[in-house]
C-alpha cells in the first residue's frame, strides 16, 4: 500500500475485529464474548500483570484500538487518540489510581477517560465506540474543532481532579494530575523606551499556539514567538512611571516548561474560517532551551510523539485523523476505525495542526517507565517486593491469581513518586494557578494566542 507521499506501510493487522464496546453506564446490550467486555478493573489488571515483572507501559500491540466514526466524529476521534498514546497520561490511567478514589464517578471525566484508555490499549486489535461520556457535553452531530475539543477535555479532566475523593479534598488548582503533565507558564515583560522601567507578568497555559502566515518551520515559529514586539502609536504602552503612554517593547519566553508540549500551528481564520494551508517543517526532536526565559543551561529536548492533522479547505469542513509513536518507536496512522503502519519520514510531510512533545528524559530508555516518570529497575524490585508482602490489601481465603491481580493495579502514582523522589532533584515544573472552569457548552480558553496581552 502507498501512502500520502509515496513511502510504503503496512497495515497494523490485517484482520481488524470489528468489536464495539460500550462506553461505561451506557444501556447498550453487552455482547456475548465475556472477556471481552470486562470492567475497568479487571482490564487493567490484565495489562498490568502481562508486564508486572517490569512494571513498564508495554501495550499488547503497542497502539491503541481504531474508533468508531458515528457521524462527524472525526474531529473527537483523533483528539482521543493523541491522549490515550500520551505515555504520562495513559501509565497513570492504567494504574486505576483515579477510580479507586473517587466520589463522583457517575459524572467524571477522568474515569470516562481511564475506562477508554484502558478499553483502549486492552483491545488493540478492534474498533472501540468513542465513549458517550466524554463526548455528549460537546459533540452536538456536527463537525468541530478538533483542538477546541481536545482542550476541552483536558479542562474537564483538570476539574475532575480538582473535585476531590473519598479519601482526601483532592489536589489544588496548581497540582492536578493535568497541569502536572501539560502546564506550563509563559512571561511576558514590557519595557519602557523612555525610563526603561519593565512589567512582567506570568501566565499558565496547556498549549502555545504559533502564527504560521510567514514561518517555514516550527523553529522559525518559535523564534517569532519570542522575538521583542514594538508597541508605539495606537498600541503604545501606557507606563505607571512616565504618567503617559509611551513606546515601548514587549517580550514573550517561555518561564517554565511541561512535561508534554501542545504546540498549536493557527491554521483558521478566526473571522473568515479560512484555512492557512501551507506546509511548516517539524522536527522530530525539538529543543525549547533557546525559548526559555533563562536561556542558559543545556538542551530542553523534546521528542515527537503524536501529530494531529486537519484535511479540508476551511474550518468548517474537511477530516481530521492523527498519527502516534507506539512504546517500540514504530509510527501509525489513526484514523477512525483505520489503524496503519507509517513511516516517520510520511509523518514529518503532513501538514500539522497540532504538535506533541514530550520532553525526553520522560522517555530514558535506560529507565523502566512508570506513571508520569521513569524509575530505575533496582527502585521496581523495591516497590514489587514491598507490595507483595503487604497483605492488607486482601482477604486472607482471596485466591493467589486475584492477589497478583490486585497487586498489579494498587501500582499507584503516589508510590511511584514517592520512589522516584529518593533520587531526583527538585522539579523543574512550577506551575500557577489554572484558569476558572468554562460553563459545559463552552470551550478551555486556556491557551496562548500568538502574543499575549
Amino acid at each position: 500500500m502507498v501512502g500520502l507521499h509515496g513511502s510504503s506501510i503496512d497495515t497494523v493487522d490485517p484482520e481488524v475485529s470489528l468489536c464495539f464496546y460500550p462506553s461505561a453506564g451506557s444501556n447498550e446490550s453487552t455482547p456475548a464474548t465475556p472477556d471481552l467486555y470486562q470492567d475497568e478493573t479487571q482490564a487493567a489488571a490484565k495489562l498490568a500483570t502481562r508486564n508486572k515483572h517490569s512494571v513498564s507501559w508495554e501495550r499488547p500491540e503497542g497502539v491503541g484500538a481504531g474508533l468508531l466514526n458515528t457521524g462527524n466524529t472525526c474531529y473527537l476521534n483523533a483528539a482521543l487518540q493523541c491522549l490515550t498514546h500520551t505515555p504520562p497520561l495513559a501509565d497513570y490511567m492504567l494504574s486505576q489510581e483515579h477510580s479507586r478514589s473517587c466520589c463522583h464517578q457517575e459524572d467524571c471525566t477522568m474515569c470516562a477517560m481511564e475506562s477508554h484508555v484502558t478499553q483502549s490499549l486492552l483491545h488493540s486489535r478492534d474498533v472501540m465506540q468513542p465513549p458517550k461520556k466524554l463526548t455528549a457535553t460537546f459533540h452536538k452531530d456536527k463537525q468541530e474543532d478538533a483542538h477546541e475539543f481536545l482542550m476541552f477535555t483536558l479542562n474537564a479532566m483538570h476539574e475532575s481532579c480538582l473535585r476531590g475523593s473519598k479519601h482526601s479534598e483532592g489536589p489544588s488548582e496548581d497540582s492536578s494530575l493535568i497541569h502536572e503533565i501539560f502546564g506550563g507558564s509563559c512571561r511576558s515583560q514590557i519595557k519602557c523606551l523612555s525610563c526603561q522601567g519593565t512589567s512582567d507578568s506570568v501566565n499558565p497555559f496547556l498549549d502555545i499556539s504559533l502564527d504560521i502566515n510567514t514561518a517555514q518551520s516550527v523553529n522559525q515559529a518559535l523564534e517569532d514567538f519570542v522575538k521583542p514586539e514594538e508597541l508605539c502609536g495606537e498600541n503604545a504602552y501606557h507606563c505607571d512611571h512616565c504618567q503617559d503612554k509611551m513606546p515601548a517593547s514587549k517580550t514573550l519566553a517561555i518561564e517554565t516548561a511541561s512535561k508534554v508540549v501542545l504546540l498549536v500551528l493557527n491554521r483558521f481564520s478566526d473571522f473568515t474560517g479560512g484555512k492557512v494551508d501551507r506546509h511548516v517543517n517539524y522536527p522530530e526532536s525539538l529543543d525549547l532551551r533557546p525559548y526559555m526565559s533563562q536561556p542558559e543551561g543545556g538542551p530542553l529536548v523534546y521528542a515527537l510523539y503524536a501529530v494531529m492533522v486537519h484535511a479540508g479547505v476551511t474550518c468548517h469542513c474537511g477530516h481530521y485523523f492523527c498519527y502516534v509513536r507506539a512504546d517500540s518507536g514504530k509510527w501509525y496512522k489513526m484514523d477512525d476505525s483505520k489503524v496503519e503502519r507509517w513511516d516517520v519520514t510520511s509523518v514529518l510531510s503532513e501538514p500539522a495542526y497540532v504538535l506533541f512533545y514530550i520532553r525526553e528524559t520522560e522517555l530514558n530508555k535506560d529507565s523502566v517507565k512508570g506513571p508520569v516518570g521513569t524509575v530505575n529497575k533496582a527502585q521496581v524490585g523495591q516497590w514489587q517486593n514491598r507490595k507483595l508482602n503487604r497483605g492488607s490489601w486482601v482477604g486472607a481465603a482471596e485466591p493467589r491469581r486475584h492477589v497478583e491481580n490486585r497487586v498489579a493495579i494498587e501500582s499507584s502514582l503516589h508510590e511511584w513518586k514517592v520512589l522516584q523522589e529518593q533520587n531526583r532533584h527538585n522539579p523543574v515544573l512550577n506551575l500557577r494557578r489554572a484558569e476558572p472552569t468554562l460553563p459545559a457548552n463552552a470551550v478551555s480558553a486556556i491557551c496562548i494566542v500568538n502574543k499575549l496581552a
